[in-house]
């Protein structure tokens, strides 16, 4: 009976450590115009991140360039580019199929969290 008890406690031990080592990561998509997906990328989740510093994070690790404006919204991803003249092509952010309702940099994410930056227009 010792014997199985041991093996029994030394397997929770093992799946234990397994569980702590696994990382939670956020996924990242950001689309054009017509709806495809141009960019994909995980981005391991941190302590108190955003969407945004998450988004910035990946987009450097990934090698995209990419432009902000005012440190708080997001004009360019590579060759998609917002119009922040006349607002007629701007980036909408879906956290997990919904839209989102605070910006990038105030969303807070959560492991397995699709964050996709679309570009929209109003035609």
């Amino acid at each position: 009976m010792k014997k199985i008890l041991a093996v029994v406690l030394a397997l929770v031990m093992v799946l234990s450590f397994a569980a702590c080592g696994a990382k939670e990561v956020v996924k990242f998509a950001v689309s054009d115009l017509e709806g495809n997906v141009v960019y994909e990328f995980e981005v391991e989740l941190a302590e108190g991140a955003t969407a945004g510093t998450l988004l910035e994070e990946g987009l450097k690790a990934n090698g995209i360039d990419y432009e902000q404006i005012d440190s708080t919204m997001i004009q360019r991803i590579g060759d998609l580019e917002q119009d922040s003249v006349n607002w007629t092509v701007w980036w909408s952010v879906y956290v997990n199929g919904e839209y989102g309702q605070v910006g990038l940099w105030e969303q807070p994410v959560a492991g397995g969290d699709l964050i996709e930056i679309k570009l929209e227009n109003t035609f």
